[in-house]
């Protein structure tokens, strides 16, 4: 189970350039991280997965004014296009990569634009089971015979007997 959310967003100041940056918390099988985007970071991966996929609606990035309540819509509306790429039937590698998600098996992310519709092995068969050899018309038993008697006796017997083995 994957889970992502935006929960907060903020000004950072790197080299004298100054941006908003989008908290984004990853929420996978139990375990969580967050990572910090630019909004050019989103329409790069908009523009990967556009590729490959159908994606949901895309926040513009050309805005009149920045203003708090501009910058809280903007949040809003790329969380939503993440949780929406999370619904689609496939998810590009490119997906997975951007958030920092490891997958178990998935060697590396060099084929970016596979989807994620075929399914993987979890677990190797560790106990096999061959056909029922009582089952089998032609079957020969390995046990002597007198094992597989006191067995019959014991399970198809209609005697009962008391605690010391006598026939009542």
């Amino acid at each position: 189970m994957l889970r992502v959310s935006i929960p907060t967003c903020q000004k950072m100041e790197v080299n004298g350039d100054t941006f908003t940056a989008y908290k984004v918390d990853v929420f996978q099988s139990g375990r969580s991280h967050s990572l910090y985007k630019r909004y050019s970071e989103f329409e790069e991966l908009h523009k990967q997965l556009k590729k490959v996929v159908d994606t949901p609606e895309f926040p513009p990035k050309k805005v009149l004014k920045f203003s708090h309540k501009v910058v809280e819509q903007r949040r809003v509306a790329l969380e939503l296009y993440l949780q929406g790429i999370l619904e689609s039937e496939t998810i590009p590698r490119s997906f997975f990569k951007f958030l920092e998600v490891h997958l178990p098996r998935s060697g590396s992310f060099d084929s970016l634009d596979v989807g994620m519709t075929e399914p993987t092995v979890t677990h190797i068969p560790v106990v096999g089971f061959s056909k029922d050899a009582f089952l089998q018309e032609n079957y020969r038993s390995i046990l002597p015979d007198i094992v597989v008697q006191g067995v019959h006796e014991g399970l198809y017997s209609n005697d009962t007997y008391d605690i010391q083995g006598l026939v009542q």
